[in-house]
């Protein structure tokens, strides 16, 4: 019996530790997103962001910004996961070198605190309402 409540609270904390909003892009197939700006190691390093999605299409870059916000913008219907890395170009007196950090996922929360509310952007195309109403 004992085993069997444990079980049921561990399946309750995994499935609270997963769970996600369901956010949706906006009529023209558009999300903004935000993210906290990464500091450089050294004054001479250029930090920019990489945006990309996962989708039934697989990963896909989507852009590259120096900024902390970013609009998606998307013309299939479906659902996505959003992510976002930084890429550092680093400049030493002898060499230049660029490093990527990994994605941090909108779906999971990992390491905690990366992604508050986790969550998953569904575009779907609004329909046109019926036209000519009229009594018969």
């Amino acid at each position: 019996m004992k085993k069997l409540i444990l079980l049921i609270i561990l399946m309750f904390v995994l499935s609270v530790g997963y769970a996600q909003d369901i956010e949706y892009a906006d009529v023209v197939g558009q999300k903004t997103v935000t993210w906290d700006a990464v500091a450089p190691i050294s004054p001479t390093d250029t930090i920019n962001y990489q945006l990309w999605t996962d989708s039934d299409a697989g990963i896909v870059l989507d852009g590259e910004t120096n900024l902390i916000v970013y609009t998606f913008t998307f013309t299939v219907e479906g659902e996505r996961v959003l992510g976002v890395s930084t890429k550092r170009a680093a400049v030493f007196p002898t060499f230049s070198e660029t490093v990527y950090s990994d994605i941090n996922w909108g779906n999971v929360d990992v390491p905690v605190g990366s992604t508050p509310n986790p969550f998953v952007l569904r575009f779907i195309e609004g329909i046109q309402s019926p036209e000519g109403l009229r009594l018969q």
